[in-house]
């Protein structure tokens, strides 16, 4: 049985579940003049997943997490192919193009934290909000114990980490609350961080990165291996083996390097990323990823 009568579900063009809300109807209303297809959503207070599976549906890839572990759980039996977590908002890390938030943020205890996770996880964060109608900038405590924020409140805060505030229609809402379409873009840039990871081989560089899961992760094992398929046309003799060893090649993978590193960076603003490999333990080549990095956080790790 299921849980949460909130959704409206319907897969392969079966209702699974009624609910008190159209979430199809309610979704075209977020999403109205987003592309999704090909772009990474995190559907963040995903309850039953129905939103992610739309999100699927128009080519996005999607994930969903919620804070409660029941619904998580019948989210995964529903739309198994679909990745589901139980994470609290404020917990959220990693790299997606949008974040979707239905009916959530007016339940969030720190609207603040909140946003400025979203702002440093995603570049367009799509969601409504439940305003309160007083002209100043205040959180009222509704009888369910929601905050509930005025515009101004929200603005103010939604304004310290995004750019760009648009407004749209009134949105769905099971009861006579008020609710607001926004869309929230162009995080305001911060130093984001940067954990090198170096040393010799078989000391656990990828083991212990993969412990920052959330991070963006870059292994210099595979710019390594694109250099050699590109430039040296996969000569994998000996002489050539004891040429790189000598350094002959040294400056001209150092500079193949850097500049795809630096375009691999271009659309990750605020994100936090870990660079792990052997070539890193080289001081040359760890300046060099250090200066492209001017204004990181920088954490520096090396295996033994």
């Amino acid at each position: 049985m299921l849980l949460n009568p909130y959704q409206k579900i319907i897969k392969d063009d079966v209702e699974i579940q009624a609910g008190d809300m159209n979430t199809s109807l309610k979704f075209v209303q977020l999403t109205g003049g987003i592309e999704l297809k090909d772009k990474r959503v995190l559907d963040v207070g995903c309850n039953l997943g129905m939103m992610c599976h739309l999100a699927r549906q128009q080519g996005a890839i999607a994930t969903g997490i919620d804070i409660n572990r029941d619904y998580i759980d019948q989210a995964k039996d529903i739309f198994p192919d679909i990745g589901f977590i139980c994470r609290r908002a404020e917990d959220i890390s990693g790299n997606y193009d949008i974040i979707i938030a239905s009916a959530l943020l007016h339940y969030v205890r720190d609207l603040d934290e909140v946003l400025n996770a979203f702002a440093r996880c995603s570049k367009q964060v799509i969601c409504d909000v439940w305003l309160n109608d007083s002209p100043e900038p205040i959180f009222t405590l509704s009888h369910r114990d929601i905050y509930i924020p005025s515009r101004t409140a929200f603005l103010n805060i939604a304004g310290k980490y995004f750019k760009n505030i648009k407004e749209g229609v009134e949105a769905l809402s099971p009861d006579s609350s008020r609710r607001y379409v926004f869309h929230l873009s162009e995080p305001t840039p911060r130093p984001a961080e940067a954990i090198l990871i170096y040393g010799e081989g078989d000391t656990g560089k990828t083991t212990l990165a993969q412990t920052y899961f959330d991070h963006i992760h870059l292994m210099t094992d595979n710019i390594f291996g694109s250099w050699r398929y590109e430039n040296r046309s996969m000569m994998l003799s000996v002489k050539w083996f004891s040429n790189l060893a000598r350094g002959n090649y040294r400056q001209e993978y150092i500079d193949y390097f850097i500049n795809l590193l630096r375009e691999w960076l271009k659309p990750c603003v605020n994100r936090d990323i870990v660079v792990e490999g052997y070539d890193l333990m080289f001081g040359d080549f760890r300046s060099g990823v250090i200066k492209l990095l001017d204004g990181w956080r920088i954490t520096e790790i090396e295996r033994k």
